[in-house]
């Protein structure tokens, strides 16, 4: 291809913020092992984030290994959760950026099982992706500018949703953004997704307090999340422990916990880079609520 014309693709390509490449260029390996996801992400200038992933690979080269493995299961048990049965079901993935879990569900997707996602900005231009890589699909993924934090903002993102009598089933998936919200904001939005439906499943992936990382282990997620934080003038990162999840939610609610070491073993069959527990600092909750809330 002659240089012209590879600037006038590169000028094609979708600008991606550097902390949001930074994350699609773990993934990558990932991506690409899927044709939908693969073409998704050829439409990104994704150039941005290779500073910030040079800058990581000397602390941990091996890193793609903590978001693929987490990719891998968020998207099994969506999955999983939205064909427990055949009721409607609308799948919400919160401050969702440029991720393509859409798209692997497309296959699921129907009149009666839709997908929302909803982020601050870059929706519009996501949506158009979408509607030229699955134009007949398109109508059932709902891409939404909010700002999730703010005082009903969330009941506004989604009322238009509702049919006069609340949502069907929810799945909200809450996927490398628990860290970047207050505590105090994270109890406000579970207060109003629990109003929204009396069945729903969250997925609330979130960063783990260090004395619960090996001590081998502590300094990976200390130096990155640190210059994350610095990078993004972000004061502090919200971390949670197994037990303190559950106590925001109802009671109603029953929890299953996945560390980082079952992710990897549900995703290649053991484990090598996270043999135990506290091996890994990035883990998984999946609450669920109503009818639906036996194990998968």
């Amino acid at each position: 291809m002659r240089g012209r014309d590879v600037m006038k693709s590169k000028k094609e390509l979708y600008p991606v913020s550097d902390t949001a490449a930074l994350v699609m260029l773990w993934a990558s390996e990932y991506y690409r092992t899927k044709p939908l996801t693969r073409a998704y992400v050829d439409g990104l200038d994704l150039s941005s984030g290779e500073e910030l992933l040079r800058c990581y690979d000397r602390i941990c080269p091996w890193y793609p290994e903590v978001i693929i493995n987490r990719k891998h299961f968020i998207g099994q048990t969506v999955q999983a959760l939205t064909v427990k049965d055949d009721s409607p079901v609308t799948i919400v993935n919160l401050g969702a950026g440029f991720s393509p879990l859409a798209l692997e569900m497309v296959p699921l997707l129907s009149d009666t099982r839709r997908f929302i996602e909803i982020d601050l900005a870059g929706m519009r231009r996501k949506h158009e992706l979408y509607e030229a890589l699955v134009p007949e699909q398109s109508g059932w993924i709902s891409c939404i500018e909010a700002d999730i934090t703010g005082p009903g903002a969330l009941m506004d993102a989604l009322l238009p949703e509702q049919d006069g009598t609340g949502l069907p089933r929810l799945i909200v998936v809450m996927e490398g953004l628990t860290y970047y919200i207050r505590r105090s904001g994270m109890e406000q939005i579970l207060d109003t997704l629990s109003s929204l439906s009396p069945s729903q499943s969250i997925i609330f992936e979130h960063l783990k307090p260090c004395r619960l990382i090996s001590d081998e282990r502590r300094f990976i997620p200390y130096e990155i999340f640190s210059h994350v934080r610095d990078h993004i003038a972000y004061d502090r990162m919200t971390t949670y422990s197994r037990d303190e999840i559950p106590a925001m939610l109802s009671p109603a609610f029953t929890c299953r916990y996945y560390d980082m070491s079952e992710m990897e073993r549900q995703r290649i069959g053991g484990t090598r880079y996270f043999p135990t527990a506290d091996s890994g600092w990035l883990s998984c909750a999946v609450a669920e609520r109503g009818a639906l809330s036996k194990p998968l």
